[in-house]
C-alpha cells in the first residue's frame, strides 16, 4: 500500500469503510438469529411500555376477539377429541349470545367413526348458524409454499355450509423456529400442474366479519399490490417490506390472567360455553376463536412473547389487523446506506490525529446511531431495523480496523521520523520526542541540563597536513565515532563547529541523571580515541587528542528561528559559556576532561576526580572549582590514585605559599608523567620570583577567552 494512499485520509476512509461494509454484509446471515431475538425483545418491551397507559390499551388490543379453549376441566368431562355432536350446543349458545363469527381452529378432515349422525348434527348446526369459518392445512413438499402441496381440508358437508374457510400453515422461521409473520394468501401448484390460490384463515375470518358487519360480500374479494394486501377495497394490510409476501405480527406481550383486566384476549372454557354458563354480553358482536389450551395438547409455537398456544397466535394475527398496529421493516437498501454512513463517519473520525475529535466524535456517533436513532425508530414509529446488531458490529469494526490502520500508518510515519530525527539526536531522545508522554515546548524555558563541549587539540596544525578530501574523510570518521558515543548515552548534539562538538543532555526530557551520562560519554570517547589513534597511526596520520569540558547547571533552552524558513534548537546563558571555557581550560592544565564542581558534586560517588584548581574566568568575579575526570570509581588504577594523592599534597604546599617545596613536589610528579603538574611548576617558579600579595587567595585568573 503506497504512502500516498495511506496519507490521503478521505481515500483511506472510503477504502476501509467499504471493506468493513463488505464484512458486515458477509456476516449478516450468522447475525440473523441475534437480530430476531433483539427485535422480539424490543417489540415486547415497546408494547409493555405502551400498554401501561390505560387510555391507549384499546389502541393495542381489540375487544372484539374472544377465545374459547379446551382447557383441563373441559377434557376432564368431555374428553378429547370432542364429540362433533357436542359442537352443536357451542354453536347455538354462541349464536344466542350474538357472536358475529365463530372460527373453529380445528380441522374436521375425517368422518366420525363412532356415529356418522354426529357429523350430520354438526353440519346442520353450521348451516343454521351461517357464521362459522373453518380452516384447512397445506402440507408443502418443500421449503417454499409456492410449490407442489397437499391440501388437508374439512369434510365437504362441513365446507358446503360454512360461511368461509382458509388455510393456516404455520409460518415458522427455519433459523429461529419462531412465528413472527403470516402470509395473507399463497399459491400452490396442484398435482395436475394447475395453480390454486388459498387465503389465510385469519383473512377469511376478517373478510367474513366485515361482510356480516357491512352486509357486503368481501369473502371472495382478492387483491394485492407490491406494498399491500387488501381485506376489502378500503382496508389494506402492509407487507413487511415492499414486494414482500408476508405481514409481521405484532404480538401482545401481556400474559393472560384473571387479575389483569388488560389481559390479551378474553378467554372462556369450552365447557362453560357448552353448559351455557356464560354472560351473552361477553360474546355479543365478537369474533370467537375455538381451540385447545390444555397442557396435554401440545399445539404451541415459539413467538416473540415466548411460547404461545396456536389459538393465541391466530388471535394476535387478527388483533394486529383490526388495531392496525402494523410492524414494518425499514427498507434494506436505506438501512445498508445508514450502516455505511455510520462506518464512514466513525472511520473518518478515528483516523483524525486529534484525540479530542476522536473521543467526542465517537461519543456522538455512538449516541446517534446506537441510541437516538434506534429509540426514535422503534418507539415513535412502526418500523423495525433489519440489521440492528450490524449497526453495533459495524461500529466495533470501524473502531477496531480504523484504529489499527491508524496505528500502522502513524507507526510507519513515526518510524520514518524517528529514523530522520535519530540522525540529529540519539534514538532514545527521538523516542522520547515522538512519545505521547510529554509535549515539546517550542518557546523558551529554563532547564537543568548537562552541557558538553569538545575540541581537537592543535587541530589547525594537524589539518594542514591533510589534503581537503582527506580532511573531510578524517572529520567524517572522527565525528561519527564521537557522535555515536554521545547519542548512545542519549545526548542531543546541538551543533558541530568544524572539529568541535556541542551537546546537551536532557534538553527535551526531565530526567536527572545527566551528569552521569555526561561523564560516562566523555570517558568512553577518550577510550575510543586511543583505539582510533592506533588505526590512524597505521594509515600514516598523526595521533590526536581531544579536550572536553563538562558542566551542569540551569540554562535557557529555546528555538532560534525565522518564521517558516529556519529553526535551530539551542541553549544559552552563562552555564553554556562556562562549559565552553572549561574545554578551553584543559590546555593550561594539560588535561583532557575538565568538569565543573556541579558535575563533581552530582557524581562524585560514581567517578574518581582530581581537584585541579579554583579559577576565575574572564568577566566573572566569582571563582569556581574545577576537576579532572579520571575514571569510573572502583575501576581506576592504584597508580593514578597515588599520583592524585601526591598532587593534592603538592597543591596544599602551593596554596600555603611554600612555592619552593611545591616546585620540588611538582617536579617529582612530572617525572611520573603527571602533565597537570606542569601548570603548577610554572606557577610555582613564577611566584618564587614574584611573590603574590598578602590577599592572594590561590585563585587562578583566566584572562583569555
Amino acid at each position: 500500500m503506497s504512502n500516498k494512499f495511506l496519507q490521503n485520509r478521505v481515500v483511506l476512509t472510503i477504502f476501509i469503510s467499504s471493506f468493513i461494509l463488505f464484512l458486515v454484509l458477509i456476516l449478516s446471515n450468522p447475525f440473523y438469529v441475534i437480530n430476531e431475538k433483539i427485535k422480539s425483545f424490543i417489540i415486547k418491551t415497546k408494547n409493555e411500555i405502551y400498554i401501561l397507559d390505560e387510555t391507549k390499551v384499546n389502541q393495542l388490543i381489540n375487544n372484539d376477539i374472544v377465545v374459547v379453549t379446551f382447557d383441563e376441566k373441559t377434557l376432564d368431562k368431555l374428553w378429547f377429541p370432542i364429540s362433533r355432536r357436542d359442537y352443536k350446543p357451542i354453536i347455538e349458545n354462541l349464536n344466542n349470545a350474538w357472536a358475529e363469527i365463530i372460527g373453529f381452529d380445528i380441522i374436521f378432515a375425517n368422518n366420525n367413526n363412532l356415529d356418522p349422525e354426529w357429523d350430520d348434527i354438526f353440519a346442520q348446526a353450521i348451516n343454521s348458524a351461517w357464521n362459522v369459518v373453518l380452516w384447512w392445512a397445506i402440507i408443502s413438499k418443500s421449503f417454499s409454499w409456492e410449490t407442489l402441496g397437499i391440501i388437508e381440508k374439512p369434510l365437504d358437508k362441513f365446507l358446503s355450509w360454512a360461511l368461509s374457510f382458509g388455510y393456516y400453515q404455520p409460518n415458522v422461521d427455519t433459523k429461529t423456529n419462531m412465528v413472527t409473520s403470516f402470509r395473507p394468501s399463497t399459491n400452490i401448484y396442484n398435482s395436475d400442474k394447475t395453480i390454486s390460490n388459498y387465503t389465510h384463515f385469519s383473512i377469511s375470518i376478517l373478510k367474513a366479519y366485515f361482510s356480516r358487519i357491512y352486509n357486503k360480500d368481501f369473502i371472495n374479494y382478492e387483491f394485492k399490490d407490491s406494498d399491500f394486501y387488501y381485506v376489502r377495497p378500503d382496508y389494506k394490510i402492509p407487507f413487511l417490506l415492499s414486494w414482500a409476501k408476508d405481514v409481521l405480527v405484532n404480538f401482545i406481550p401481556l400474559p393472560e390472567t384473571k387479575e389483569n383486566k388488560y389481559s390479551k384476549f378474553p378467554s372462556y372454557s369450552f365447557l362453560d360455553v357448552y353448559e351455557n354458563k356464560i354472560n351473552p354480553k361477553d360474546f355479543e358482536w365478537k369474533i370467537v376463536l375455538i381451540w385447545a389450551t390444555a397442557k396435554g395438547i401440545k399445539d404451541i409455537f415459539e413467538t416473540p412473547n415466548g411460547i404461545e398456544y396456536w389459538v393465541y397466535v391466530l388471535a394476535n394475527v387478527i388483533n394486529t389487523i383490526l388495531t392496525k398496529n402494523y410492524l414494518l421493516y425499514l427498507d434494506k437498501n436505506l438501512e445498508i446506506l445508514l450502516i455505511f454512513t455510520l462506518i464512514l463517519l466513525s472511520v473518518y473520525s478515528n483516523l483524525s490525529r486529534s484525540g479530542y475529535v476522536l473521543v467526542f466524535s465517537n461519543i456522538a456517533i455512538t449516541s446517534i446511531f446506537l441510541v437516538i436513532f434506534p429509540i426514535t425508530i422503534l418507539i415513535f414509529t412502526s418500523y423495525l431495523l433489519n440489521h440492528l446488531f450490524e449497526l453495533f458490529f459495524a461500529l466495533v469494526l470501524s473502531l477496531t480496523i480504523s484504529n489499527t490502520v491508524k496505528y500502522i500508518v502513524e507507526n510507519k510515519n513515526k518510524n520514518k521520523l524517528n529514523k530522520a530525527l535519530s540522525e540529529y539526536v540519539s534514538k532514545a531522545i527521538a523516542d522520547e520526542v515522538l512519545s505521547n508522554s510529554w509535549k515539546i515546548n517550542l518557546d523558551w524555558e529554563r532547564k537543568n541540563l548537562a552541557i558538553y563541549f569538545s575540541d581537537i587539540e592543535w587541530f589547525t596544525t594537524i589539518s594542514e597536513k591533510f589534503e581537503p578530501e582527506e580532511l573531510v574523510a578524517f572529520l567524517r570518521e572522527f565525528l561519527s565515532e564521537m557522535s555515536d558515543i554521545i547519542m548512545d548515552e542519549k545526548w542531543f548534539i546541538n551543533k558541530y563547529e568544524w572539529d568541535a562538538i556541542m551537546a546537551l543532555w536532557w534538553a527535551f526530557t526531565p530526567y536527572d541523571n545527566s551528569a552521569y551520562n555526561a561523564c560516562i560519554s566523555a570517558l568512553y570517547q577518550q577510550k575510543r580515541l586511543l583505539e582510533l589513534n592506533e588505526i590512524w597511526w597505521k594509515r600514516g596520520f598523526s595521533t590526536i587528542k581531544v579536550r572536553i569540558g563538562l558542566h551542569t547547571w540551569e540554562a535557557i533552552v529555546w528555538n532560534i528561528w525565522s518564521s517558516w524558513r529556519k529553526m535551530e534548537f539551542t541553549a544559552l546563558w552563562d552555564s553554556v559559556n562556562l562549559a565552553s571555557r572549561l574545554e578551553w581550560v584543559n590546555k593550561f592544565y594539560w588535561t583532557y576532561i575538565c568538569a565543573s564542581e556541579t558535575i563533581y558534586e552530582e557524581v562524585k560517588d560514581q567517578f574518581e576526580f582530581r581537584y585541579l584548581d579554583k579559577i576565575r574566568v574572564k568577566w566573572k568575579s566569582k571563582p569556581i572549582k574545577i576537576y579532572e575526570l579520571l575514571w569510573l570509581k572502583w575501576e581506576v588504577s592504584d597508580n593514578i590514585l597515588n599520583i592524585r594523592s601526591l598532587f593534592e599534597d603538592a597543591l596544599n604546599l602551593y596554596n600555603s605559599r611554600d612555592f619552593l617545596s611545591a616546585k620540588n613536589s611538582f617536579l617529582e610528579l612530572i617525572k611520573l608523567w603527571d602533565n597537570a603538574s606542569k601548570f603548577y611548576l610554572e606557577m610555582s617558579e613564577f611566584y618564587i620570583k614574584n611573590p603574590p600579595s598578602v590577599d592572594w587567595d590561590g585563585v587562578s585568573e583566566m584572562k583569555w577567552k
